[in-house]
């Protein structure tokens, strides 16, 4: 199945970008961007102007030509250490909640909403025992724990298995 172009293009401006070393929210300060439109970006939801390409071409030091060059999407998680659930599942880019595209992470009571999947493993990194939220079998989203991290591979399964 073919990626379409803004996704690609998103996915391309991430890659770039997490070889800089910059988070997202620096990234953008970088760029003169909003964050929020840093993220729609390389999730593939905005459309940005030739300006916008412009911009985010100079803050990265590459051509613009540069940020349309194709990219795996697995490749940008290959060194990830991700928490896996006792099931096998673990926290993953697929997670993200398909009303608003947000990631769901933390205790019950102070569950928080991050916006990138980088932000919310950071968060889950500085947990005690790590909680996210995922879809169970009958599509329901229910809160899991880790029992361990290991690399995340690209072919996660985000829901419990049956």
């Amino acid at each position: 199945m073919k990626i379409p172009l803004k996704q690609r293009f998103g996915l391309r401006v991430k890659e770039l970008r997490l070889a800089s070393g910059l988070s997202q929210e620096a990234f953008a300060d970088h760029a003169s961007i909003a964050r929020s439109y840093m993220s729609r970006i390389e999730r593939g939801m905005a459309n940005p102007s030739l300006e916008a390409i412009e911009g985010l071409a100079d803050a990265l030091d590459v051509d613009p030509s540069e940020l349309f060059v194709c990219v795996e999407p697995a490749r940008l998680y290959e060194a990830v250490e991700v928490p896996f659930a006792a099931d096998g599942s673990c926290f993953n880019p697929k997670l993200a909640s398909p009303r608003d595209g947000t990631f769901r992470v933390g205790e019950k009571s102070s569950e928080l909403r991050l916006s990138s999947f980088e932000e919310a493993l950071a968060y889950l990194r500085t947990m005690p025992i790590a909680k996210w939220r995922r879809p169970n079998p009958t599509g329901n989203w229910g809160l899991v724990s880790a029992t361990r991290w290991g690399p995340l591979t690209g072919t996660e399964d985000t829901s419990e298995k049956e």
